[in-house]
């Protein structure tokens, strides 16, 4: 199970840390479930999914530097499909929005926001490129040097969203956000979940 922003390592947790090592893990090529219960502490479980995504973009890079491995390559493509857009919506649906209400002026949250929104875009408009070499390299088709060079550039887009995430605006929100709004974060990722169901 991914851990809690408590109980995660350091590597995950560390802003500045953009390399993904394969002996992080276990098995380098699964991307972890998320606990369960963890969604009743939504900032834990955003954390959560970040690490996911970092694993993510650990197989990224492993099929750019020419491994494979088609189970591995089959999650991933599924995760990119359904669970990274479903973090995007999380974020700009509910998260930023709650963290928008309980932010002071001198958070200077706004640019940040506007930031990381952008990159959400660029997510959107180069992850579908990158899932198709996916279906490319699993089609049993070599890829090009341009096409490795496609997939790695994307897995250091996420591994530098995610740290300023995880180095700048989770701690904000950990201090802005009351009981009350992380309630309806929590209720707001409950309900996205069940329409999906």
């Amino acid at each position: 199970m991914v851990a809690s922003d408590e109980n995660s390592d350091n590597s995950a947790r560390n802003g500045d840390d953009h390399i993904v090592e394969a002996s992080e893990f276990i098995d380098p090529w699964v991307i972890e479930k998320i606990q369960a219960d963890l969604i009743d502490k939504p900032l834990e479980f955003i954390f959560a999914d970040h690490h996911r995504q970092r694993q993510s973009a650990l197989i990224l890079n492993l099929v750019a530097a020419g491994d494979f491995d088609e189970r591995g390559v089959c999650a991933l493509i599924a995760f990119m499909k359904g669970d990274f857009a479903l973090h995007i919506a999380d974020e700009e649906l509910g998260f930023f929005p709650l963290l928008r209400e309980r932010c002071l002026p001198e958070d200077n949250i706004e640019p940040l926001i506007a930031r990381l929104v952008e990159e959400h875009k660029d997510d959107e408009a180069h992850g579908e490129g990158v899932v198709n070499l996916l279906e490319k390299r699993l089609a049993g088709h070599d890829l090009t040097h341009d096409d490795t060079r496609k997939i790695s550039a994307f897995a250091e887009h996420i591994l530098q969203h995610l740290a300023v995430e995880n180095a700048v605006l989770l701690p904000i929100a950990r201090v802005r956000m009351d009981k009350a709004s992380l309630q309806a974060l929590s209720t707001m990722l409950k309900e996205r979940r069940a329409e999906l169901k």
